[in-house]
């Protein structure tokens, strides 16, 4: 069966009994038949630095590989998810809380 991702969209083929997004691990699926044309898109290519700008990288040095949009957008995801996985326990609920707040004042529901 082929699938869509309902949270980050990302479409794949999976046999499993219990299918879910190899790209976000979530089980929002939607199937998707193998003749839709809607579902197929012109491939939009983007550079994407393995060393991400955002990790003390503002010039962009660094090896850089040219990936489809979507692509690029589910690494940029995973990215953060790897970045999760090297935050110590005990401060995870200190991160939360900054994130939150960053979030709140960036869309302008906090002061």
């Amino acid at each position: 069966m082929r699938y869509r991702c309902k949270i980050c969209g990302y479409i794949f083929e999976s046999m499993n009994e219990i299918p879910y997004c190899p790209s976000c691990e979530c089980e929002r699926l939607e199937e998707i038949p193998f003749n839709d044309d809607k579902y197929v898109l012109p491939i939009l290519k983007e550079s994407h630095h393995i060393w991400p700008r955002f990790m003390e990288n503002p010039n962009g040095v660094g090896r850089q590989y040219d990936l489809d949009k979507k692509e690029h957008s589910i690494l940029h995801g995973n990215i953060m998810k790897w970045i999760w996985e090297c935050v110590r326990e005990e401060d995870k609920s200190k991160v939360i809380k900054h994130v939150v707040r960053k979030s709140e004042k960036f869309i302008g529901v906090k002061k």
